[in-house]
């Protein structure tokens, strides 16, 4: 695995898993709920992403799905309508040690649908986790695989979190504007055996958070920045829209947040075609746009970010 910059060549693929590769995120899909390029549109955004010569453009971007891997396991987080294609583009067989599911949006959950059918029908085994309000929506969407008198396959996401390799993941309630609420994701992996431990957090779909649930949730141990931040920001400006019909934090609201400000590293995903990937020198060092296959490692001591 090599440690490229945010915003350094695209990766074609992520590297193999191995029980010594280092914590990681690969972010399998960036997009916002309706993906980029939009298949009606377009504006300059989607139609730079549709690409030339057989090339995707910088602006491509499929529905939220984020790969965090650490001591030769895997778990997703989150698995959008656009999983499947993207574990087929890995460069083997992989299946998750655990799928987790922040809220029942379709641009969040769709995928399940392949999970569950190689639970179902593959005979395979797969630990799959939702916060219990969220575990309802999931069963009525996916009722051939929640069997009467059966447990069904998707298990409550306990307060302490469920470990993936060497990192505990838990999850959060966030305010989610005009949709009402959904989750987001606390990743922690404590010091030991003469490695500095890190805190990192997936906030994808999030506006609003008011400052208690950012000092408990937004903070390292002790009250420090957070080292690694992924955060939604659907647009760059959205303030000529009404609050009260928006969902997600937009690029300039970000800038402003204390608790981004004070992430030693952000990455702004889930995008729509509101938001140009090539114009990204307005950024403060430290900050980056995400892009479909971005691997970032994980630790208490990230890299600078450049500018592409």
């Amino acid at each position: 695995m090599t440690d490229d910059s945010l915003t350094g060549p695209a990766q074609t693929s992520p590297a193999p898993i191995s029980p010594d590769h280092h914590d990681s995120l690969t972010l399998l899909g960036t997009g916002d709920s309706k993906g980029v390029p939009r298949f009606w549109c377009a504006c300059p955004v989607c139609t730079e992403a549709r690409g030339a010569n057989g090339q995707p453009g910088l602006n491509r971007r499929a529905r939220t799905a984020t790969l965090l891997r650490s001591g030769g396991q895997a778990a997703l987080l989150d698995a959008g309508p656009d999983t499947h294609a993207a574990l087929a583009r890995l460069p083997g067989p992989l299946v998750p040690d655990a799928v987790f599911i922040s809220h029942a949006h379709n641009d969040h959950m769709l995928g399940l649908g392949d999970l569950l059918d190689y639970v179902r029908y593959a005979a395979g085994r797969l630990r799959i986790y939702a916060p219990p309000e969220v575990i309802p929506a999931l069963a009525a969407r996916f009722p051939y695989a929640f069997g009467p008198g059966e447990a069904g396959p998707v298990q409550p996401i306990p307060p302490q979190g469920i470990p993936v390799g060497r990192v505990t993941v838990r999850a959060f309630r966030v305010p989610h504007g005009a949709n009402g609420h959904s989750h987001a994701y606390r990743l922690d992996r404590p010091a030991g055996a003469g490695r500095a431990g890190w805190s990192a957090a997936v906030v994808t779909d999030a506006i609003g958070i008011p400052p208690e649930l950012a000092r408990e949730w937004l903070t390292a141990p002790g009250g420090a920045g957070l080292d690694t931040l992924v955060l939604g920001t659907s647009f760059e400006d959205e303030s000529g829209a009404p609050l009260s019909g928006r969902s997600v934090y937009d690029v300039r609201e970000a800038l402003t947040l204390p608790w981004a400000r004070a992430a030693r590293q952000v990455i702004l995903t889930h995008l729509s075609h509101g938001v140009d990937v090539r114009r990204a020198a307005h950024l403060p060092p430290g900050w980056g746009y995400a892009r479909d296959d971005l691997t970032i490692p994980l630790s208490g001591h990230p890299g600078s970010l450049n500018e592409p």
